[in-house]
Protein backbone atom coordinates (compact mmCIF):
# COMPACT_ATOMS: atom_id res chain seq x y z
CA UNK A 1 0.00 0.00 0.00
CA UNK A 2 1.52 3.30 -1.07
CA UNK A 3 0.79 6.69 0.45
CA UNK A 4 -0.87 9.51 -1.43
CA UNK A 5 -0.59 13.24 -0.81
CA UNK A 6 -2.89 14.65 1.83
CA UNK A 7 -4.79 16.96 -0.57
CA UNK A 8 -5.46 14.04 -2.91
CA UNK A 9 -6.58 11.86 0.01
CA UNK A 10 -9.01 14.55 1.19
CA UNK A 11 -10.42 14.99 -2.31
CA UNK A 12 -10.83 11.25 -2.92
CA UNK A 13 -12.51 10.86 0.46
CA UNK A 14 -14.89 13.71 -0.43
CA UNK A 15 -15.76 12.00 -3.70
CA UNK A 16 -16.62 8.83 -1.78
CA UNK A 17 -18.64 10.81 0.79
CA UNK A 18 -20.73 12.33 -2.01
CA UNK A 19 -21.48 9.00 -3.62
CA UNK A 20 -24.97 8.63 -2.12
CA UNK A 21 -25.98 12.02 -3.59
CA UNK A 22 -24.37 10.93 -6.85
CA UNK A 23 -26.43 7.72 -6.89
CA UNK A 24 -29.57 9.80 -6.42
CA UNK A 25 -28.65 12.06 -9.37
CA UNK A 26 -28.03 8.96 -11.48
CA UNK A 27 -31.44 7.52 -10.53
CA UNK A 28 -33.09 10.84 -11.43
CA UNK A 29 -31.19 10.90 -14.74
CA UNK A 30 -29.58 14.20 -13.75
CA UNK A 31 -26.00 12.94 -13.49
CA UNK A 32 -22.88 14.45 -14.99
CA UNK A 33 -20.30 12.31 -16.79
CA UNK A 34 -18.14 12.57 -13.67
CA UNK A 35 -21.01 11.27 -11.54
CA UNK A 36 -21.28 8.21 -13.75
CA UNK A 37 -17.53 7.59 -13.76
CA UNK A 38 -17.10 8.12 -10.01
CA UNK A 39 -20.02 5.87 -9.06
CA UNK A 40 -18.73 3.03 -11.22
CA UNK A 41 -15.15 3.38 -9.99
CA UNK A 42 -16.13 3.56 -6.32
CA UNK A 43 -18.19 0.38 -6.65
CA UNK A 44 -15.36 -1.33 -8.54
CA UNK A 45 -12.75 -0.30 -5.97
CA UNK A 46 -14.98 -1.38 -3.11
CA UNK A 47 -15.46 -4.78 -4.72
CA UNK A 48 -11.71 -5.12 -5.38
CA UNK A 49 -10.79 -4.16 -1.82
CA UNK A 50 -8.67 -6.97 -0.45
CA UNK A 51 -9.75 -7.76 3.09
CA UNK A 52 -8.03 -11.13 3.58
CA UNK A 53 -11.37 -12.81 4.22
CA UNK A 54 -12.42 -16.03 2.50
CA UNK A 55 -16.12 -15.84 3.28
CA UNK A 56 -17.82 -13.68 0.62
CA UNK A 57 -20.72 -12.74 2.90
CA UNK A 58 -18.40 -11.51 5.66
CA UNK A 59 -16.26 -9.63 3.10
CA UNK A 60 -19.38 -7.89 1.74
CA UNK A 61 -20.40 -6.82 5.26
CA UNK A 62 -16.90 -5.50 5.96
CA UNK A 63 -16.87 -3.59 2.67
CA UNK A 64 -20.22 -2.06 3.56
CA UNK A 65 -18.94 -1.05 6.99
CA UNK A 66 -15.86 0.60 5.49
CA UNK A 67 -17.96 2.47 2.91
CA UNK A 68 -20.45 3.53 5.59
CA UNK A 69 -17.67 4.79 7.84
CA UNK A 70 -16.43 7.12 5.09
CA UNK A 71 -19.84 8.28 3.85
CA UNK A 72 -21.20 8.93 7.34
CA UNK A 73 -17.85 10.00 8.83
CA UNK A 74 -18.23 7.25 11.41
CA UNK A 75 -15.24 6.02 13.44
CA UNK A 76 -14.48 2.35 13.94
CA UNK A 77 -15.76 2.47 17.51
CA UNK A 78 -19.29 3.35 16.32
CA UNK A 79 -19.54 0.59 13.71
CA UNK A 80 -21.80 -2.21 14.92
CA UNK A 81 -19.96 -5.51 14.50
CA UNK A 82 -17.10 -4.37 12.23
CA UNK A 83 -15.91 -8.00 11.90
CA UNK A 84 -12.23 -7.04 12.04
CA UNK A 85 -9.77 -5.27 14.25
CA UNK A 86 -9.32 -1.51 14.35
CA UNK A 87 -5.98 -1.56 12.54
CA UNK A 88 -7.22 -3.78 9.70
CA UNK A 89 -10.33 -1.61 9.40
CA UNK A 90 -8.40 1.63 8.98
CA UNK A 91 -5.83 0.05 6.67
CA UNK A 92 -8.65 -1.16 4.43
CA UNK A 93 -10.39 2.21 4.62
CA UNK A 94 -7.19 4.04 3.63
CA UNK A 95 -6.61 1.55 0.84
CA UNK A 96 -10.11 2.20 -0.52
CA UNK A 97 -9.44 5.95 -0.58
CA UNK A 98 -6.11 5.33 -2.37
CA UNK A 99 -7.72 2.99 -4.90
CA UNK A 100 -10.42 5.56 -5.72
CA UNK A 101 -7.78 8.29 -6.12
CA UNK A 102 -5.83 6.11 -8.55
CA UNK A 103 -8.98 5.04 -10.43
CA UNK A 104 -10.01 8.68 -10.93
CA UNK A 105 -6.49 9.66 -12.07
CA UNK A 106 -5.85 11.83 -9.02
CA UNK A 107 -2.81 9.80 -7.94
CA UNK A 108 -0.24 7.66 -9.75
CA UNK A 109 -0.84 3.93 -9.75
CA UNK A 110 1.70 1.37 -8.65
Amino acid sequence: MSKIDNDVRITAKSVIKGNEYRKKRIRLKNASPFDLLAAVEIERCLGDLWLNVENAKVRKIMQGNIYKSIVQDMPYEHIHNPMCGRRQFYEARNELVRMVAVALDMAPGE
